[in-house]
């Protein structure tokens, strides 16, 4: 995504078989292409951004920092996030959220001035399609660790527009035949599952996961 104003990210993901690419094209999908990229992410050495919900990734110079859009964590299938890709409002929320100001004007000063610190970093191969007679996007990942999930998502600029999103994206879910109401883990979940496990425990004590 662009560098530009905040917006909320409303998605749900599904795990996916070989046939999922056929049935997105029954139901007018297209696909806008396919790409390869590695994700970074960071935190502070006692972990105070994710323990948040906050999660700061650098995907290949590519700034994203993704914070919960409200504190009510709920089990529904669909999570909301805000999205912030200018590095300006990135620099203010982590200022914000750690209690700082910092001085840095960009996101490599500004990791090497917090102590930010890798904790997870890998690749991952996306089929990303288009809905636009619903206005979804549909992304199909396989990350190298061995984990691919598909995920159906809008972007709105405002929160009055979340109850539409929401219905818009269930109702084409039971079209592709996602009718399970559990929560679907995502990649960096499963990554620090199964490679940061102490991370993942206290991500699961402080209700994050």
């Amino acid at each position: 995504m662009a560098a530009g104003p905040a917006v909320i990210e409303v998605e749900r993901k599904f795990t996916y078989s070989s046939g999922v690419e056929s049935v997105l094209l029954a139901l007018g999908a297209k696909l806008q292409g396919r790409r390869l990229f590695r994700d970074t992410y960071y935190d502070t050495v006692d972990l105070r951004l994710t323990l948040h919900d906050y999660w700061l990734r650098d995907r290949q110079g590519s700034w994203e920092l993704k914070l919960p859009f409200s504190s009510h964590r709920s089990s529904s299938p669909v999570t909301q996030y805000q999205e912030v890709t200018r590095e300006e409002e990135i620099i203010a929320a982590l200022g914000k959220m750690l209690g700082c100001t910092p001085l840095s004007e960009g996101m490599e000063p500004l990791v090497t001035e917090l102590g930010l610190q890798a904790f997870a970093s890998y690749i991952t191969e996306r089929r990303s399609y288009v809905v636009s007679r619903e206005g979804l996007h549909v992304d199909l990942d396989e990350a190298d660790f061995g984990f691919a999930v598909g995920e159906v998502e809008k972007v709105v600029a405002m929160a009055e527009e979340i109850p539409e999103a929401l219905e818009r994206i269930n109702n084409f879910c039971v079209q592709l035949g996602v009718t399970g109401v559990e929560k679907i883990p995502g990649k960096i979940r499963s990554y620090l599952r199964l490679y940061q496990p102490e991370h993942y425990q206290k991500l699961k004590e402080a209700h994050v996961f």
